[in-house]
């Protein structure tokens, strides 16, 4: 049951990421840019160095978090605030970078639009403890 509650809430969450992008992209007048599906989108050279630094980082994390869980001495709480920590700095940098060196610094608006509702999604998922971890 875990897996399915999974998957209706991904679904939810991309579906309303996808009409809040075509919402401001109509409100912003924001041209829809060609990217490759799964791939790193790299703004310039530093946005690359910086982008893996952190993905470096995030599996230096992931061990470290590995390693507790095997010991039990964290919580899912508190590895879900490390990894929104990470989500956020990822979305932060995108950000910064389709802003400052980019030659449509709106999109910017659509990477923070996506941010805001993954981290809604996020609290909610926890607050009303939809996945059933008990985590309070």
């Amino acid at each position: 049951m875990l897996w399915l509650n999974i998957f209706f809430i991904v679904i939810i969450v991309s579906s309303i990421m996808y009409l809040a992008k075509w919402f401001l992209r109509k409100l912003f007048n924001i041209e829809k840019t060609k990217k490759k599906f799964f791939s790193y989108n790299h703004i310039n050279k530093w946005h690359a160095r910086i982008d893996w630094a952190l993905r470096i980082v995030t599996v230096v994390v992931n061990f470290i978090l590995i390693f507790l869980i095997s010991n039990e001495r964290i919580s899912i709480l508190s590895i879900s605030l490390v990894l929104v920590l990470i989500i956020l700095s990822d979305y932060f940098i995108r950000a910064f970078f389709e802003w400052k060196y980019t030659d449509n610094p709106k999109e910017a608006i659509l990477t923070i639009s996506d941010m805001v509702i993954l981290l809604v999604s996020v609290a909610l998922v926890f607050g009303f403890d939809l996945l059933n971890l008990n985590v309070s």
